[in-house]
């Protein structure tokens, strides 16, 4: 680290916090218990309705579980960092309609379950990498490895909410940027003292929002540019450290896949339910409530099987089925 002062983050917080999770790196019965808990959170509503998880967790087997070992379920794929060859091996195109459609189910069951865990309970995965994230033999996407996890702070939680909607609700007006500026700062986030007044919202938006082809105050959107708005962070709160690692690491995938996609967007209205912001009487939100849920479990009943029909067609059928549904998804993202 002889060019620590070149780095664009502050590395210590992100050490320490680090150090702070791997000393319970290997006490399976809290990662059990930390399967569970996430499990709890993306199988059910936030009014504690069953739904379907955005992804697969294992589950822990009962009774097999101690400080040393930890017997779970098998899940039957390869890891995404193998992905790539596994699709050459059974004779998928990895530019194809098939992996572009693959590509946006990961985006969105990533998505929907860090910012399900992170803004409604505040307990959520903090090792995600290609090795962790599995794709399945069925297509579905697996999550592995809860031994690192983390628990912010309700403050945070609800801060980092309002960011979400600030940051999807904002015009680009000088307003706008003032408001996730000032909760930015409230987050904990501190600023280079001679930073321009932009650098606070800009820093917010190069974070939480892939989507994003300028930033506010003349900004670069690379990290590593003398430019860049991370350049002037002078500390990042050490609560938040995993939560950027999250973030940081879906915003990859997007650039990588060629999907522009932008957290706050997707995770705005996530954070208006746990805010309880929008709501109507009791009465009629519970109404309205079982019936959107219902309603959503005969979609993802109805997708599951139109996915397995696909999945038997002839290979030049499928693919230009799997091509007018990629075109259909790019259409409906370029209207949001």
């Amino acid at each position: 680290l002889q060019d620590a002062d070149a780095l664009p983050l502050d590395y210590y917080t992100v050490f320490v916090e680090l150090k702070s999770q791997l000393a319970d790196e290997f006490d399976f019965v809290a990662e059990a218990v930390a399967m569970d808990r996430v499990y709890q959170t993306v199988s059910r509503t936030p009014e504690g309705l069953p739904c379907e998880p955005p992804l697969v967790i294992p589950r822990p087997v009962p009774g097999l579980v101690s400080k040393r070992v930890l017997v779970m379920d098998y899940l039957p794929g390869v890891p995404l960092s193998r992905a790539r060859d596994e699709m050459i091996k059974k004779g998928i195109d990895p530019d194809g309609p098939e992996a572009k459609l693959f590509g946006r189910k990961l985006l969105r069951a990533l998505t929907e379950t860090f910012g399900r865990c992170i803004l409604e309970t505040g307990f959520f995965h903090a090792d995600p990498h290609g090795g962790n994230i599995f794709v399945l033999d069925d297509g579905s996407v697996g999550l592995i490895d809860f031994g690192q996890v983390k628990q912010i702070s309700g403050r945070n939680r609800e801060t980092l909410g309002k960011v979400m909607i600030a940051l999807a609700e904002s015009e680009g007006r000088p307003e706008d940027y003032d408001k996730i500026g000032k909760l930015a700062l409230e987050l904990g986030v501190e600023i280079n003292p001679d930073a321009k007044k932009e650098a606070a919202p800009a820093i917010a938006l190069w974070l939480f929002d892939g989507s994003a082809t300028e930033l506010p105050g003349g900004y670069d959107m690379g990290e590593l540019s003398p430019n860049s708005p991370v350049q002037e962070l002078s500390s990042f709160p050490q609560d938040l450290v995993l939560v950027g690692r999250s973030t940081i690491l879906i915003k990859g995938l997007s650039s990588r896949l060629g999907i522009p996609w932008s957290l706050a967007n997707e995770w705005a209205p996530i954070a208006r339910s746990a805010l309880g912001i929008g709501r109507d009487s009791a009465s009629k939100k519970e109404s309205r409530v079982r019936f959107r849920d219902v309603w959503k479990t005969l979609k993802q009943w109805s997708k599951g099987r139109a996915t397995k029909a696909v999945q038997k067609m002839p290979s030049p059928i499928r693919t230009k089925v799997l091509s007018a549904i990629v075109k259909r998804q790019e259409k409906k993202e370029q209207h949001r």
